[in-house]
């Protein structure tokens, strides 16, 4: 018996959702709403907190190590991960991000190393356009920017000058709270000083600019 009266309940809650599965699809959908709503295209007016993830190619090599195999890992100077924070002003379909960066690009084998690292300054305007599609560009200024080896034995250190470059974006508004970008950034990074622990050194240090330019794929959060 007690079996039968907990099934009758049962049975007949799911006869009422085959009958009338829009209406409550429905009334959920409205209380889901209610509680966690979806942004629309053009967000709130104001301020917005960020965080961003990326990874990019491109740019001049920097270092080499290579593997038992024979092949090469190439750090170069538009690679290859870069996050950040900042925040994104909103007024109607135009906006302007402001974000603090971090980016990178490290390999090891054995006993030999190599890496590039900068911290890149962003300052980019969007618009918005139908779609869910929004079109960025702006400046970006890289500064601490330094390159360290140790390859064979020898260490050496590359410290590069602050460089001022250029963005430009594509986005695609993933709902409710983030974006997809396709980025391209155009700078060059000129020598400021080089070390080398060898015992015979180059007869010169490296002179010749890096180019830094390259091309990423970044996802954006935002409350």
């Amino acid at each position: 018996m007690n079996v039968n009266r907990t099934g009758s309940p049962l049975a007949l809650l799911i006869l009422i959702a085959v009958i009338s599965p829009g209406g409550h699809a429905a009334g959920f959908d409205n209380s889901f709403e209610t509680v966690r709503p979806y942004s629309p295209l053009n967000k709130d007016e104001g301020f917005h907190f960020l965080v961003r993830e990326g990874i990019t190619g491109g740019g001049d090599g920097i270092s080499n190590i290579t593997f038992e195999d024979g092949s090469k890992r190439e750090v170069s100077a538009g690679g290859i991960t870069q996050i950040g924070m900042g925040t994104r002003y909103q007024a109607g379909f135009l906006s302007l991000a402001l974000s603090v960066n971090y980016h990178y690009d490290y390999d090891h084998y054995n006993n030999d190393d190599a890496s590039f690292r900068r911290v890149p300054l962003e300052a980019i305007a969007y618009i918005e356009v139908p779609g869910n599609v929004r079109l960025g560009g702006g400046m970006r200024y890289s500064y601490s920017a330094r390159a360290t080896s140790t390859i064979n034995g020898v260490s050496e250190k590359i410290n590069f000058k602050n460089t001022r470059g250029s963005v430009v974006e594509i986005g695609y508004h993933v709902r409710p709270y983030g974006w997809v970008d396709l980025r391209y950034v155009k700078e060059t990074y000129e020598v400021e000083s080089y070390t080398s622990s060898a015992t015979t050194p180059p007869a010169q240090a490296p002179t010749t600019p890096y180019n830094g330019s390259h091309v990423g794929i970044f996802v954006t959060f935002e409350n």
